[in-house]
């Protein structure tokens, strides 16, 4: 097989996941909630909140010290909150949001998300207090300009947004959360020398923190530089193996330099802990790339099936690489 053909496969899903995120990221809606044990206390540390629909993630981002989380630009429909567990005490949690907005005018929407406790397990004694005194070291100028900037980030003003964390941090140096925060937003800004900077930056003062390596990892798996997102990536699944983002973007970092044992068992797992749909177009591409048409076509199939609202010329597309797929199938026979 050519190598134009083998690549294939990976353009419909370079096409198919930008065509559903910008579909969805046209939208004026918001959506807020919080994260909180049983007990009604935000978590002490960041919870990683995925936002999704029709089984496909359109935004991630993690709770700030109150536990609260937001997403911006939603259309109308029913979506799906994945809050993260911890592997230890608390469950993956999920919860269904309907954005059921009537009319032109912009809307907000709230839908919170209990942690559920796993067997045999209760809140941790050290959850009985507040996360506002959970750094009894950050000032409180810190705290409120950390707040203002997540505030501009839910409102979709990167620019001001930066402004507020970068004056958290110059209250605070240590403070994890901003350094993270500001590089998420100036990723956002498409300033990915800065976002890489304050990504390192957390990293070296949290170095047994995950989100710093993941958000790294993911900047350089977009950058193309699959080689040096591959050692971040791994590391965050050493500190936290239940988030399925950091495999997603391994298997595809691991595929894209052809450790395709490697990328199918990382592949595998992100869809086994947050059904991400994307997963199987990577799987799909990865087994065509091996040879084995058979588990691409699997693969897409299980995609389209997941996926029932696609737009019809992604559809066609995909279908029409099950018919190149069984093509190939034949003529090997």
């Amino acid at each position: 097989m050519s190598t134009r053909s083998r690549v294939r496969v990976a353009a419909v899903a370079i096409a198919i996941l930008v065509s559903i995120t910008a579909s969805l990221a046209q939208g004026q809606h918001s959506l807020q909630g919080k994260v909180a044990y049983p007990n009604g206390i935000a978590p002490p540390h960041p919870v990683r909140v995925t936002l999704t629909f029709n089984g496909m993630s359109v935004y991630e981002t993690f709770t700030d010290l109150s536990g609260r989380f937001s997403f911006t630009g939603l259309h109308r429909g029913r979506y799906q909150l994945i809050a993260e567990g911890d592997d230890q005490t608390f469950e993956t949690t999920r919860a269904d949001a309907d954005i059921s907005a009537f009319g032109a005018a912009p809307q907000s929407f709230t839908q919170n998300v209990q942690l559920r406790l796993k067997a045999g397990k209760s809140v941790p004694h050290a959850a009985v207090t507040s996360v506002e005194s959970a750094d009894p070291n950050l000032p409180a100028r810190a705290r409120q300009e950390y707040e203002k900037g997540e505030k501009d980030a839910q409102d979709n003003k990167p620019e001001k947004a930066v402004t507020h964390f970068r004056e958290a941090i110059a209250a605070h140096p240590q403070f994890y959360l901003a350094h993270v925060a500001l590089a998420e937003q100036s990723a956002k800004l498409n300033r990915d020398a800065d976002a890489a900077g304050s990504f390192r930056a957390a990293i070296e003062m949290k170095p047994d923190r995950a989100p710093a390596y993941v958000g790294l990892g993911v900047l350089l798996v977009k950058q193309k530089k699959y080689r040096e997102a591959i050692p971040l990536l791994r590391r965050s699944l050493e500190i936290d193996k239940q988030s399925s983002t950091p495999y997603l973007f391994l298997g595809l970092a691991e595929m894209m330099t052809r450790d395709y044992q490697l990328s199918e068992a990382d592949l595998l797992r992100a869809y086994e802990i947050g059904k991400p749909t994307i997963a199987h177009i990577y799987l799909a591409n990865l087994y065509d790339l091996k040879g084995e048409p058979a588990k691409a076509i699997e693969q897409l199939k299980a995609f389209l099936k997941e996926n029932p609202e696609l737009p019809d010329a992604r559809r066609t597309e995909i279908l029409e690489v099950i018919e190149k797929l069984r093509k190939q199938m034949a003529a090997k026979r």
